[in-house]
């Protein structure tokens, strides 16, 4: 008998479920890799700066509370789809404690980086308090996105969210980002005659390069939810949201000089 000259194609079901599960088990994946460097980040700054505020160290400490539970969160959700759920397909559109890990705890997490930035920015430069304002805004109008976004799915176990819901949070947060970025841009250069260029380009750079890539995070998470309404694939990035927000507040904390700012000359 002859061989069919015509290669085999996966059924439509069997791409479906792959489209559904490699965002699931990515995700978290990636999720756990930006924890072990937020955990050498944490080791850092416990190492270098044991006389920080108290306010301010334990900002850090329940930031890094939240990731670890977040982790472990993530963990469970795997054990659930792709082990205890194993051959269970129908699981894969359960979120678990997805809603909890990444629209909560993850909405927490950027409200609570966006408004230590916009805290920073106040004590630079007082009179830019009208930019401060509208990044408290902002940060206030994504986590109640965030938070509006996680009801429905709690309620009916399924990844069925509200798009005005997604819309409002990714949008809020990407504008937060952007506002932080390009205000810290402009009061570091007001101020570029009490710090040495170095230092002052490092900080600069750092400030643009960290708030741009949340910012294109979220927006490239908009965009697959727009594009693909009807699968899972935002939400292998959106499960990256509180570890970059958590790593950008640390990789710039060591850049302060006492008062906070820059780092001194």
């Amino acid at each position: 008998m002859a061989e069919s000259s015509e290669s085999p194609t996966a059924s439509p079901d069997v791409i479906k479920i792959a489209a559904a599960a490699a965002p699931l088990l990515f995700g978290p994946v990636f999720n756990w890799a930006l924890y072990g460097v937020l955990c050498v980040q944490i080791y850092v700054y416990s190492y270098n700066f044991p006389m920080d505020r108290r306010p301010l160290k334990f900002l850090v400490y329940f930031v890094f509370l939240l990731e670890t539970v977040q982790t472990a969160l993530t963990g469970a959700d795997i054990y659930y789809w792709f082990v205890a759920g194993f051959g269970n397909v129908e699981r894969l559109w359960n979120p678990h404690f997805t809603i909890v890990d990444v629209a909560i705890i993850g909405t927490v997490i950027s409200f609570i980086v966006q408004a230590y930035f916009c805290y920073r920015i106040w004590v630079l430069n007082s009179r830019s308090s009208w930019v401060c304002w509208i990044i408290a805004v902002a940060a206030v109008t994504q986590s109640a996105g965030g938070m509006w976004a996680s009801i429905k799915p709690l309620t009916v176990e399924k990844y069925v969210t509200p798009k005005a819901a997604i819309y409002l949070w990714a949008i809020s947060s990407a504008l937060a980002d952007v506002l932080i970025a390009i205000a810290m841009t402009l009061l570091l250069r007001r101020a570029s005659g009490n710090f040495s260029n170095f230092a002052l380009i490092r900080v600069v750079r750092l400030t643009i390069e960290t708030n741009t890539l949340t910012a294109a995070l979220v927006i490239t998470s908009l965009v697959l939810f727009a594009a693909f309404p009807n699968e899972l694939y935002y939400i292998y990035l959106v499960e990256l949201w509180g570890k970059v927000y958590s790593n950008t507040l640390l990789i710039l904390l060591p850049l302060r000089s006492p008062t906070g700012l820059v780092p001194p000359q």
